[in-house]
Formats: C-alpha cells, sequence, structure tokens
C-alpha cells in the first residue's frame, strides 16, 4: 500500500503548519511534524512569492538540451545571475510551450536544511499557485489572511500580499485580453470581501470548502502533473541531505529572513519589470535622468529594477509606488507627443517629468489623472527653449 501524502509548509525556521492524518490543521515545531508525520510521503508546499513561473517556447526537439538552454533563453527577463537560480522543468510541453518554474537557490536550501535538520526528507517541494485549483475558463483565488494566491492558468499564476492584490489582477487581466476569464473562483474565510473595480464585470463563485489552505493544496495535487523543485542537484537520486551539510550553518541563519522577508523578492523584480515594460522605448531615456551618475547601460530595465530595490524601504512604500507608477503612467501612454523623461518617489510622492504635448492636452492630461479616485494629481508647466516642460506631482488623496 503506498504511503499517505502529508501536506505541509514552512512558518519560520522552527514552526510548520501540517495537514493530520484526519484531516486536521496543526501547527508547532519541526520535531512535532517529523515525529507525527513518519512513514508519510512528505509533501512541502513552497510560497509562491519566492517562485516565478514562466513558460517559454521549446528550444528544440531533444530534450537533454533543454536544462542548458532554457536559463540563456530567459535571462533577459531575470534581475538575479542566472547561476543563483534553480529552474525546474516540466515533464512535456503543452504546444510549443514548456512549463518552467525559477526559484533561488539559497531559497531552496534553507527550506531543505530546515527539513533536513529535523529528519524530514520531502518526497517533493510544490509551487503552492500549482495547488489551488484550476480549470479552463476559469481563474482561482486562494485568501488568507495577509497574502492571496492566484492562479491564471495551468502552468501560471502569481501570490502576493493582499494589499497589492487589486493593482495586479488589474495588470494580469490587461495582459491576458481575450483570455479574460469567464469566472472566478474564490476561497478562504475572507472570500465574500474580494471586492478589487478589476473583477467587477467577471462572474465570482465563492467556494464554501475547504476554507483551510493545506486541505485545498491536497485535493488539487497530482503528482504526475505538477512541476516538483527537487530536480537536477536536489532530485532524490542525488541524496541532498548529505550534499546540503556544507551548508546547513549559513541556511539556518538565513532560513527565517528568507521567509519572512525574502520571499517577495522575485515577485517585486517580477512586478517592477512588468511595470516598466509600460515605458518601450523611454526606458533607456528615463534611466539616464533617474541615474545621471551610471556610465555604463547593459539592461536598463534591469539596472533600473536594482536601484528600485535599493531604494524601497519597506513592503508598504513598494505597494504604494508601484500603484502610483501604474495609475500615473497609463495616462501619459494616451498623449502621443507628451515624452516621458523621468520620475522619483519619495514618503509616498511621485514626480513625474514630463516633456513635450501643448497647454490643451497638458490640461487633459491633469484631468484625467485628477477623475482616478483616491488620487491627488499637480501640474506644473514650464517652457525652455521651445519646449514644454511639466512636473507631475501625484499623491493619493486625503481620505
Amino acid at each position: 500500500m503506498p504511503a499517505q501524502s502529508l501536506f505541509f509548509r514552512l512558518l519560520s525556521s522552527e514552526q510548520a503548519e501540517w495537514r493530520r492524518p484526519d484531516g486536521g490543521i496543526r501547527r508547532g515545531a519541526l520535531s512535532e511534524l517529523a515525529a507525527e508525520t513518519a512513514g508519510a510521503r512528505q509533501i512541502l508546499v513552497a510560497p509562491g512569492e519566492a517562485i516565478m513561473l514562466n513558460p517559454v517556447t521549446v528550444p528544440s526537439r531533444k530534450r537533454a538540451t533543454w536544462a542548458r538552454a532554457i536559463p540563456y533563453a530567459l535571462e533577459d527577463q531575470l534581475v538575479e545571475d542566472i547561476e543563483a537560480l534553480h529552474f525546474v522543468l516540466g515533464n512535456a510541453p503543452e504546444g510549443d510551450r514548456l512549463p518552467v518554474a525559477i526559484v533561488n537557490h539559497s531559497a531552496l536550501r534553507a527550506w531543505l536544511d530546515m527539513c533536513h535538520q529535523t529528519g524530514i526528507a520531502p518526497a517533493a517541494v510544490i509551487p503552492d499557485i500549482l495547488l489551488v485549483p484550476w480549470q479552463e475558463g476559469d481563474w482561482s483565488v486562494l485568501l488568507e489572511d495577509r497574502r492571496a494566491v492566484v492562479r491564471v492558468g495551468r502552468w501560471a499564476g502569481f501570490a502576493t500580499e493582499r494589499d497589492t492584490l487589486g493593482l495586479l489582477l488589474d495588470r494580469t487581466l490587461i495582459e491576458a485580453g481575450a483570455d479574460r476569464p469567464q469566472r472566478l473562483r474564490i476561497w478562504g474565510r475572507n472570500a465574500a470581501q474580494l471586492s478589487e473595480p478589476a473583477l467587477a464585470d467577471i462572474e465570482r463563485h465563492i467556494e464554501t470548502e475547504p476554507v483551510e489552505a493545506l486541505p485545498l493544496f491536497a485535493s488539487a495535487f497530482q503528482s504526475g502533473a505538477a512541476l516538483n523543485l527537487l530536480q537536477g542537484p536536489y532530485g532524490r537520486q542525488n541524496h541532498w541531505g548529505r550534499w546540503l551539510r556544507p551548508w546547513r550553518t549559513a541556511a539556518a541563519l538565513a532560513g527565517s529572513c528568507l521567509l519572512v522577508q525574502g520571499v517577495t523578492t522575485l515577485y517585486q523584480h517580477e512586478r517592477l519589470q512588468r511595470e516598466l515594460v509600460m515605458l518601450g522605448a523611454e526606458m533607456e531615456r528615463v534611466y539616464k535622468n533617474a541615474v545621471p551618475e551610471s556610465t555604463r547601460i547593459v539592461n536598463p530595465k534591469v539596472q533600473m529594477e536594482a536601484h528600485l530595490r535599493e531604494l524601497r524601504p519597506n513592503t508598504a512604500t513598494a505597494g504604494t509606488f508601484l500603484e502610483l507608477l501604474d495609475r500615473g503612467a497609463q495616462p501619459v501612454t494616451n498623449f502621443q507627443d507628451v515624452i516621458l523623461r523621468g520620475f522619483s518617489y519619495r514618503d509616498g510622492q511621485l514626480d513625474l517629468s514630463l516633456q513635450g504635448g501643448n497647454p490643451a492636452a497638458l490640461d487633459q492630461l491633469r484631468q484625467q489623472l485628477n477623475q482616478q479616485p483616491g488620487l491627488h494629481a499637480e501640474m506644473r508647466t514650464t517652457q525652455r527653449e521651445g519646449q514644454i516642460e511639466s512636473k507631475v506631482i501625484l499623491k493619493k488623496a486625503a481620505s
């Protein structure tokens, strides 16, 4: 008789949450988890904030070449060096697209080492995004106390904090275009509270069972159709426990930080990357104005993300910055004669430096900005050497 699968996730370097064989949910020390689940097939649920899902076009018909070719095919879309990242490939392509998951080696090593120290040997490590039930034509959302997990396709989705959920749903809906979902399925104790404006015209179906995350993940798990992060050097045939031993001390010290703070890093990089794409051909010009001390520009998108990351003191600031940038950049793109030359952010205020246009167009732009609920915009315009230059100041409106 095959061993029963037991799903668990890490809460800190010493604490975990797991689903007991009787279906109950328990939280406690990793040592308790190890004692209670001995003999079970342990499945570690990985936080989606630390994982990027990015299907790619199959580089060739020879699967043996994929593991080497795919990291380089994605290199321009990634902030970190590909040597620091672990690339997980799907079993088979769908059409000409192959599912790919990307996770930082240090994060995966830390998770596995925490388990190894208490005698836990996961049979698989699965992103929580891909454990939310999904079917063609639907999008699925799991709401927890402070986070949300969203699955928008068989191999696509994201996890984020609740205060940035609306922004990311709106952006994902725009990117979906004609492939917008017909229905939104929502799980969680607070499912009825999901009221993002971007979803106003989409049918919603609130699922009453299960309300806890781990039973939901267990119900959707299909062993042969999951992206297991334990591939390559982390495969069970490589005896990862022995291989990880030299990293144990460093990983243990870094574990809590990676789980509490570091797991959002890849998500933030991905979201900033999408926002910067909106600037298109203007990006290099923006970067030169925003970072004049930089003398070598290789990839302005990636370099700008690195500078923005240095400027972000906390998650709340990042959420305000992204919201203001998203809501301010969209109206600017409606005016072809107006060029975004640079921007800066400090203390809840985003300043946009614009060039071009005419007084009537700029006044119309100011009106469009101020018509957005919760947004306050000011515009100052000067004329220099025959060119109109404007500074737009964006803040959240006082409630």
